[in-house]
């Protein structure tokens, strides 16, 4: 090297204030990228590593959970207790008490002021009327009420059923025009009159039993005997 490159390069040098080294700078640059790569592959380990999207999804859990365990609580109240029956608990297909029978043509007294009898026993020719009705022989009642009570009694409800020989086979209603059965109130004092017709053979007349109701629930009087 000539005198006079060395002198230019110490003028530079003193200018700058320290002398220029390409391969230091590049050797510079290489380490630089080197940890970047290292940085960049640290990242990526770290993002893909097992577990973290669990971590992910329980975090959001556990925030759900403390956003709802600060709200009220909704109880349900249980349902009322049953209350106990106080009145009656007989079987409403249980029928009526039957009092003592009594003779076709004697009286039978309910026991609150109400007495039946029955007034007549007719063999008629029965007359069909209705669908299911068979003309023929059969026997028309005459039941009589007599109200001994203090009050009006109403009729509407009253029963009259009539069966034929020991067994008590009984007997089909029948339609006939004379049918008059029981309605309206009768007074205090006072007696109602109704007409009931049955299908009864000639030779089933020799015991009968005629069974009356004056309303729902009310004991039965019982009347049998011979009918004709």
């Amino acid at each position: 090297m000539s005198r006079w490159s060395r002198r230019s390069e110490q003028v530079d040098a003193a200018r700058t204030g320290h002398e220029p080294s390409a391969p230091r700078r590049r050797r510079q640059i290489a380490i630089g990228a080197a940890v970047l790569v290292a940085l960049l592959a640290l990242v990526a380990l770290l993002v893909t590593r097992p577990g973290n999207g669990d971590g992910a999804v329980a975090a959001a859990d556990e925030s759900a959970a403390a956003s709802t365990s600060g709200a009220p609580e909704t109880s349900i109240a249980p349902p009322p207790p049953t209350p106990t029956p106080t009145g009656p608990t007989e079987d409403v297909d249980e029928p009526p008490p039957s009092l003592p029978e009594v003779a076709i043509d004697a009286p039978a007294a309910v026991g609150n002021g109400i007495v039946a009898t029955i007034a007549s026993v007719e063999a008629i020719e029965g007359t069909a009327v209705g669908p299911g009705n068979i003309a023929g022989p059969a026997l028309r009642l005459t039941v009589r009420i007599e109200n001994g009570t203090s009050e009006a009694v109403s009729l509407d409800g009253v029963a009259v059923n009539l069966s034929h020989g020991a067994d008590r086979t009984p007997a089909s209603p029948l339609d006939d025009p004379s049918r008059r059965p029981f309605t309206g109130m009768v007074d205090p004092g006072a007696s109602g009159e109704g007409v009931y017709v049955f299908s009864v053979p000639t030779d089933a007349r020799d015991l009968i039993t005629v069974e009356v109701g004056y309303q729902a629930g009310a004991p039965l009087l019982l009347f049998t005997g011979r009918a004709g």
